[in-house]
């Protein structure tokens, strides 16, 4: 059984905080505007805190080592589909990152099943940071809408939607030798895996 430790408690509390995003950015006004920022930048940057705290303190589980990502992903898609709300966001910016993470998600899992794991992507972790600065980078835009900022907060935007197809795509291929049954070269990183193991995923 997992003990709710310090580690776990940020990463329920980050996943939990894009409630309070969406409560925030509905008012519409700018102070909540720019407290739904305050609140988001705190949620991301909190993602490095539990990891440092779970290592440090000798208290990486199971639990925590699956919901980290995942909340990762709710509090980056939650807010995405909040600014799509408020105009700021295509829509199908949103759909592109909700069908990449589903894909990735679906392929780990199925070549797990297989037994094999597939490493968490340095073109990953990249995404996840591009999208998180990108996302911050909206919300101040909407806090104040200065044309240099606008263009800057879409170019990471842009940044990040590229990021989110290429790491998709070295995902795919390296399921692609993994779920084939032959051998999967070393430059995939790509490794047997005991039944049931599970790996932080990106």
């Amino acid at each position: 059984m997992t003990h709710i430790n310090a580690p776990l408690i940020i990463v329920l509390a980050r996943a939990a905080s894009i409630a309070p995003i969406i409560w925030l950015l509905s008012r519409g006004d700018r102070d909540s505007t720019i407290a739904a920022a305050v609140v988001f930048a705190l949620a991301a940057m909190s993602d490095k805190l539990d990891g440092w705290l779970a290592r440090r303190l000798h208290q990486i589980t199971r639990l925590g080592t699956f919901l980290d990502p995942l909340a990762d992903k709710l509090l980056i898609v939650g807010t995405l589909i909040a600014l799509e709300g408020r105009g700021l966001v295509p829509v199908w910016v949103v759909v592109l990152i909700v069908a990449r993470e589903l894909a990735v998600t679906n392929l780990r899992a199925v070549a797990a099943a297989r037994g094999f794991s597939i490493g968490a992507s340095f073109y990953g972790k990249i995404k996840t940071i591009a999208q998180s600065v990108a996302t911050f980078a909206l919300l101040l835009v909407l806090f104040q809408p200065d044309p240099l900022l606008f263009d800057a907060a879409y170019a990471l935007l842009a940044a990040a939607v590229g990021l989110t197809v290429f790491s998709g795509a070295d995902y795919l291929a390296k399921a692609s030798w993994a779920l084939a049954g032959g051998p999967v070269p070393d430059r995939w990183r790509a490794t047997r895996a005991p039944a049931g193991a599970r790996e932080r995923a990106r």
